[in-house]
């Protein structure tokens, strides 16, 4: 693995030395007056700066990406993102975000990524899957950064923010229609609410979709039905220069199919009579569940962002309020069998607290420094009935308290060279109320960067850090073998990192290359009687790395180009009470979940009809490459390819388009979960989304 890795910097050394060699003597020079591109803004340091001044890997998506692309979702984020891999799967609000091998837990468990909407956290991981509407910008940051962002940022963070009032008033409308009776309509209002010192902005958008994948046993029912709607609305009051109060209440109310896996293997019953058990042969990856499952994920969030200029620093305040009602009723073991039933229900509110303190940006030391506090009470009960016969839940009401203290300094040595040190230190303590256990989990993690300016455009980068994410409890069901608790987990990330800027701006490119040293990784499973569990192995490695590529080598012509390549190995495992496999079938395997390789490559082409109308057509590719599923790496979903198309108009306040996504109807698993892991007669995939033609009409004023 290390010979791969030194093999990937000594690749990446070349492609830098030829980026830099755009920017010297001899090559083409380009004055500001002929970029191409507006520089990319982030705030990821709590400060406005240039994508390519920060030594990170950022993939940064702005206003008119998040139109090109159509984001609506993180789903969508991750097909564009190299080393992002993001998955619907069992019901509403679950999925599964793997980044650069870091893996999302479920039930119980928390994510690998901070997940951030105009600065508040997502504080439960069912609003991960949330509807991203009237959103001005989407970054994504690589690697551990719970020096800034808080709990669960051992893999990085997703931050998204929101549309902004405005003083101006605006008005805009989107409807789109799709296959499977799918009809979208979201819209915003903003404008002063009372003179300049105070504006507002409403937004909502509502789906109501009927469905594509049918139940063949249950008279060809959709099983893939949708229903949401939510609401956003935000307030800004500015009565100085000095005094910003931004307001934020959501709601979100999301009804849908749950539990449509498909067999993927021949699985076993063991009725009496016959005796020995029967083998039933069943027809794999067909969904032929005996039940249509329904599921519903309901939040509230109001939130205050209130920053006050103190002239020699920043205060802000972010306070959040959340309130998650959840619930989850389908069949289990996935074959038109009444073998395994479950009922779901998960509840939670959360209270959230930071302040921070950010030093003017002019100056040659820059500084962040913060505290932060946590509390959540969680209830979450799972009930399984199993051939009619109903098992005793197992149930969990769980009470989690966490309080930080964080900071970042940035120090220019010179012109071209800046140092930056980082650190956050968590005391975090899951309680289990039901079964009165309670545990603390204190960690420092640090993180140094230096990054150095070769020439101009072109930024190099050293980053170590150290990411971190606690320990809890498992929901135990009576009968279940696996442990009641899970340690934390920890990783040192070594990157690299290249940015480059050339041809006048007709040309970005960003290229990384990591390597982590990770303990305790945290794996989610289940078995038969309901308990979802977590359990640690004890030592992993990942290495890998990114490319990522913004052109536009005519006027009329964009591109974009995203690669992402991973390689691990599980160096240490025992065995674990649950886990049926031994652990000589794990050893030396490769971490499961994340592909081997992913890719994307877009096209977009720009015609001018008249003045005031375009003709933009676009194509957008996504390769994944091989997936192992589980620890065993027995499991395994080859590589596909992804296309999606769509050709529109577009004028001063409309615009029109047809699309397609999954043009050639590819058929994959989403996700797969190997039946000897986890105690089921069979093993379970959750199937692709077919091909879905529509149009799209929207309008702003």
């Amino acid at each position: 693995m290390r010979y791969q890795f030194a093999c990937a910097a000594g690749a990446a050394l070349l492609l830098g030395a030829s980026a830099a060699s755009a920017n010297a003597p001899g090559a083409v020079e380009k004055t500001a007056e002929d970029a191409v591109f507006d520089e990319i803004v982030v705030s990821s340091r709590y400060r406005d700066e240039n994508l390519s001044d920060v030594p990170d890997s950022i993939a940064a998506f702005t206003a008119a990406d998040i139109e090109r692309y159509r984001i609506e979702r993180i789903n969508r984020v991750a097909s564009l993102t190299p080393n992002l891999r993001f998955s619907d799967d069992q019901e509403v609000g679950v999925s599964t975000l793997v980044i650069r091998g870091v893996r999302q837990n479920r039930g119980t468990g928390q994510p690998p990524v901070s997940f951030r909407v105009d600065g508040v956290s997502a504080t439960n991981n069912l609003l991960t899957t949330q509807e991203l509407f009237d959103i001005e910008s989407v970054d994504v940051l690589r690697g551990p950064q719970g020096a800034l962002y808080g709990r669960n940022a051992i893999g990085g963070a997703v931050l998204v923010t929101t549309r902004q009032p405005t003083a101006t008033p605006e008005l805009g409308l989107r409807f789109t229609a799709a296959d499977g009776e799918d009809y979208t309509l979201a819209g915003s209002v903003s404008g002063p609410v009372a003179g300049d010192d105070l504006v507002g902005r409403l937004a909502f958008r509502m789906q109501d979709r009927e469905g594509q994948l049918r139940n063949a046993y249950l008279g060809n029912q959709y099983v893939d039905f949708a229903e949401s709607a939510a609401v956003r609305g935000k307030l800004l009051f500015t009565p100085n220069e000095r005094l910003s109060v931004d307001l934020r209440g959501q709601y979100l109310d999301q009804t849908g199919g749950s539990g449509y896996f498909t067999p993927g293997s021949d699985f076993f019953l063991p009725l009496p009579p016959p005796n020995p058990p029967i083998v039933v042969d069943v027809p794999e990856y067909e969904i032929q569940s005996n039940r249509i499952g329904e599921s519903i994920v309901r939040s509230g969030e109001i939130s205050a962002k209130i920053d006050y200029d103190l002239g020699w620093a920043t205060l802000t305040s972010v306070s959040s309020f959340t309130d998650v009602d959840s619930g989850n009723d389908q069949d289990l073991d996935q074959t038109f069998v009444e073998a395994i039933d479950i009922i779901v229900i998960d509840e939670s509110e959360t209270f959230a607290q930071e302040l921070r303190l950010v030093s003017p940006s002019e100056q040659r030391l820059r500084w962040v420094a913060g505290v932060s506090y946590f509390s959540q009470d969680r209830f979450r009960s799972l009930a399984t009935t199993f051939l009619g016969t109903p098992v005793p839940a197992a149930a969990q009401d769980l009470e989690l308290k966490d309080f930080a203290v964080f900071g970042n300094l940035s120090y220019d040595i010179n012109d071209d060279l800046e140092v930056t040190l980082a650190f956050r230190w968590d005391e975090e303590t899951p309680k289990d109320v039901t079964q009165g256990r309670s545990e603390t989990f204190n960690e420092f993690q640090p993180k140094a960067s230096i990054a150095y300016r070769f020439s101009e455009g072109v930024l190099g980068y050293v980053t170590i850090g150290k990411g971190f994410r606690a320990g809890g409890f498992n929901n135990l069901a009576p009968g279940s073998n696996f442990e009641p608790g899970f340690d934390r987990e920890s990783l040192v990330s070594y990157e690299t990192g290249l940015k480059t800027s050339a041809y006048g701006g007709r040309l970005r490119a960003g290229m990384s290359l990591f390597f982590i040293d990770y303990e305790d990784q945290q794996f989610f499973l289940f078995d038969q009687t309901g308990t979802q569990a977590n359990i640690n192995v004890p030592k992993s490695e990942i290495s890998g790395g990114e490319i990522e590529l913004t052109a536009q080598p005519a006027d009329s012509l964009l591109l974009n180009l995203g690669l992402g390549f991973t390689s691990s190995e599980i160096v240490e495992y025992e065995d674990i009470p649950g886990v049926l496999v031994p652990a000589s079938q794990i050893v030396g395997r490769e971490v499961p979940g994340a592909p081997v390789i992913s890719a994307n490559l877009g096209l977009q082409h720009t015609a001018s009809l008249d003045a005031d109308l375009e003709l933009v057509s676009r194509l957008d590719v996504e390769y994944r490459g091989k997936t192992y599923w589980t620890l065993d790496n027995e499991d395994v979903q080859s590589a596909y390819s992804l296309v999606n198309a769509s050709v529109g108009l577009a004028g001063e306040r409309w615009s029109g388009r047809l699309f397609v996504n999954n043009l050639f109807d590819e058929e994959y698993i989403e996700w797969f979960f190997g039946a000897r892991f986890i105690g089921l007669p069979a093993d379970i995939a959750w199937p692709s989304k077919p091909r879905q033609a529509g149009v799209e009409i929207a309008f702003r004023y």
